[in-house]
């Protein structure tokens, strides 16, 4: 039977307004239509309250925790009577929740109500139902009868509840942690005791000339159901009760925790919900079915998977890609990961599946989704030294791809690598002299030789006036451009991580075991404080160097200079103290030497992509690069060389000499920040010429005393003790110096620290002896010499 035109007409109004209620935006907190009272006002009142907003609804506002696209159906209206103005609301199909409950949580006027409801109030109360989380279906619809008014009904399905949840399947991870992912409820929840957040009341305050009224219009609903309804975790144990937001999206949240947040890469989910609640959640971490290599040949690939050190079986995590590959990069340098590729980008999104059996038991699986195309990135084919500084290396897992539980690496022959590093030189004797060094590295991708160009140079600048008094040509010398450059090649076969020549015309120091490049440089600058000599160098080095296992090494170098003695530049141009006399530099025997090196060298931090040589070496330091700490495991590193060579003597002949220098450092962490570091240094020789002669005194020798204050020695030795913790260090140093026959009196300087970070520190130091002082020696450090 047809309705009339009006009825028709009004059917159709009450479906716009509902399926306009999904397609608009919520209404701000506090909509005069939104407003529900236990009995309805006057309708003079009503008129007055039409556009005043008397309750902040949070459910009113989509705070993105729940949404109802999914749990909310369009308004099905049934024409059966002549009344089709809804005049309340009935809610079906609850189970463990009460109407009771539900009409309070959502401030749903009572069952007994029949005032009629607007088309604001059915939209606002079908929107906080379904952002509750507590149901996972919300069906209104109209429903008009012949003999009654129309209602309004709302048919509801509620979340799953959940009595005890079991893990199975768990090797190294613990069954909380998994736990709290699954149960985690949103930000701004009502906290454990409900009936300790107040209800809010709204109050209507109104002036009328000289009389005001205030009048409480509604209580506010809840913002979020009560917690005790809720399955949830408290003080780390698990309370029974409904899940919010639904059981697929709580196991999709606990895998993307297992995934993204834990790196378990592989890992799936799968759980069965037994009708009286029981959840069992079954977690497989994911293992490896193969690892191929893509991009080399076969007997590179067999040598790039031993160096990855994973094997099908393992567990598969996100940190041991990462690690694998630090290790690939470190055992092949000569190979690169493809940056085309990365775990990142081709991995496929997964979905939590729902299937119920006939006797009410639920089961969910893990279904993956097709896998995302790899985007294409443009790579620079050098790398520059300053970029690594500021962007520095994350070391992260490009050239790894999952390909279902296959792991695929992709390699590459490593291209021609360029280091470029800027040397800010400023010295007593050169003033500000910036320069460059540089490094080009040509890889050999069948490991048999790779081969170094290196070079640097550094221009003294015609700054401040700076000159050598009544001696022009002098001062024209010590500007010349000063150049190195050289050529090494590395052959694994053999064990050789040096074999090449070097030629030179610079000014060089032997104190670089002292001070650091850039702290010289910089206190230079600053306050005219270099704390190193200088002479100038021509000539040529060639080496060779052997590298049989990661951490040790031995070196042979054939050296041929010509020493001479520099000045230091008047007026000094620094920052701070320009009126003082310029820093001293001591001179030199001048003429030929010729000479050989031998070394053993040993790094407990050595990795094998750890470079070896430099183009400013020296008997005195090192050829292991010098890293800061990564791991906070006890580590050793030293190195004795012997120098043997004849030149110039004191008075002007060829003599011959000889210098040994030992230098052992050791560092004992106690946890991540605290440890004790420990020095000892020791050196001896026989006819030494006045730039080799040993001398203690100044930052990192002895330190709280002045620059070489012991000096003119054919031996001395140095112990360092310091002891770190977290930020501060306290730090002792003791040595004496073998001259003119006897040792001097042990020298003992003490002093404190303050750490910025593994190298950058403030350190003050007293000298204890009958020259002590109240004021310290201070100084800011950048670099770590030991």
């Amino acid at each position: 039977m047809l309705l009339p035109p009006a009825m028709n007409r009004l059917a159709l109004a009450l479906c716009f307004v509902s399926l306009a209620a999904l397609a608009q935006p919520p209404p701000d907190a506090g909509m005069p239509d939104a407003v529900t009272a236990p009995r309805p006002p006057p309708a003079d009142e009503a008129r007055e309250d039409s556009d005043t907003s008397t309750c902040p609804d949070s459910f009113n506002n989509d705070d993105g925790a729940f949404t109802d696209a999914k749990v909310l159906a369009p308004t099905q209206v049934e024409v059966d009577g002549r009344g089709l103005t809804p005049m309340g609301m009935e809610l079906r199909g609850l189970q463990r929740l009460t109407d009771t409950q539900v009409r309070k949580l959502v401030g749903a006027p009572p069952a007994d109500d029949t005032r009629a409801l607007s088309g604001s109030e059915v939209q606002t109360l079908l929107h906080r139902l379904a952002r509750t989380g507590l149901f996972a279906r919300v069906e209104p619809r109209v429903r008009v009868s012949e003999q009654g008014p129309a209602m309004l009904e709302v048919l509801l399905t509620e979340n799953p509840t959940v009595t005890s949840v079991e893990f199975e399947g768990l090797q190294d991870l613990r069954p909380d942690e998994l736990r709290d992912a699954l149960l985690v409820l949103p930000s701004r929840f009502p906290g454990v005791d409900d009936a300790q957040d107040p209800e809010e009341q709204s109050a209507t305050l109104r002036f009328h000339k000289r009389r005001g009224t205030l009048r409480v219009v509604t209580p506010c609903p809840m913002p979020r159901p009560p917690r005790r309804w809720l399955a949830r975790t408290e003080a780390g144990t698990f309370r029974p009760g409904i899940m919010l937001g639904g059981l697929d999206a709580a196991l999709e949240r606990a895998l993307n925790t297992l995934r993204e947040d834990d790196g378990y890469l592989l890992a799936t989910l799968s759980a069965t919900l037994s009708p009286e609640g029981r959840l069992v959640v079954k977690v497989d971490e994911g293992q490896l079915e193969a690892v191929e290599v893509r991009g080399v040949d076969a007997a590179m690939a067999v040598r790039v998977q031993e160096a990855l050190g994973l094997e099908p079986g393992d567990v598969f995590l996100r940190s041991d890609a990462r690690r694998a590959m630090e290790r690939l990069e470190s055992r092949l340098p000569f190979l690169r990961a493809d940056e085309g590729e990365d775990l990142q980008e081709r991995r496929g999104s997964v979905r939590i599946v729902e299937e119920r059996d006939a006797d009410g038991t639920r089961r969910f699986r893990t279904q993956e989704e097709a896998r995302r195309e790899s985007r294409r990135r443009e790579h620079v084919d050098f790398e520059v030294g300053w970029r690594r500084l500021f962007h520095g290396w994350d070391g992260g897992s490009d050239g790894l791809t999952l390909e279902g539980k296959r792991l695929v690496v992709h390699m590459r022959p490593r291209r021609p690598d360029l280091d470029v590093d800027l040397l800010p030189v400023h010295t007593q004797v050169t003033g500000f002299a910036p320069g460059l060094s540089a490094s080009l590295r040509f890889f050999d991708s069948k490991d048999r030789v790779h081969t170094t160009l290196e070079g640097a140079f550094f221009i003294p600048l015609r700054l401040g006036g700076q000159r050598l008094p009544d001696d022009p040509e002098g001062t024209r010398r010590q500007r010349h451009v000063n150049l190195l450059g050289g050529v090494k090649v590395q052959l694994p076969a053999l064990g050789l991580a040096e074999l090449g020549a070097q030629a030179h015309d610079f000014i060089d120091t032997l104190d670089r075991w002292r001070l650091g490049d850039f702290d010289s440089y910089f206190y230079s600058f600053l306050i005219n404080r270099p704390d190193r000599d200088y002479f100038r160098r021509q000539g040529f080095v060639a080496f060779a160097t052997w590298r049989w296992a990661r951490a040790w090494l031995a070196g042979v170098e054939v050296r041929g200079d010509t020493a001479s003695t520099l000045q230091s530049f008047t007026p000094p141009l620094s920052l701070f103290r320009r009126g003082t006399a310029p820093f001293p530099n001591a001179p030199v025997n001048e003429g030929r030497f010729r000479s050989a090196v031998v070394r053993l060298e040993y790094s407990g931090n050595a990795e094998r992509d750890t470079r070896v040589g430099s183009l400013f070496r020296t008997p005195e330091t090192p050829l292991f690069e010098h890293l800061e700490r990564r791991k906070r495991d006890p580590s050793l590193r030293g190195f004795v060389t012997l120098e043997v060579g004849e030149g110039p003597g004191a008075i002007g002949q060829n003599e011959r000499f000889w210098k040994l220098v030992g230098d052992v450092a050791m560092d004992m962490p106690v946890s991540w920040h605290t440890g004790l570091s420990l020095r000892l240094r020791a050196a001896t020789g026989h006819n030494l010429p006045l730039q080799k002669q040993e001398a203690l005194g100044g930052w990192s020798a002895l330190r709280g005393f002045g620059f070489k204050e012991f000096r003119d020695g054919d031996s001395s030795v140095l112990a360092s003790a310091e002891y770190r913790w977290h930020g501060l260090g306290v730090f002792a140093d003791l040595g004496s110096v073998h001259t003119a026959g006897a040792w001097t009196d042990a020298q003992l300087g003490l002093g404190g620290s303050f750490h910025f970070g593994d190298g950058v520190r403030f350190e003050a130091a007293w000298r204890i002896d009958d020259q002590v002082r109240v004021t310290p020696e201070a100084r800011l450090l950048f670099v770590r010499t030991f």
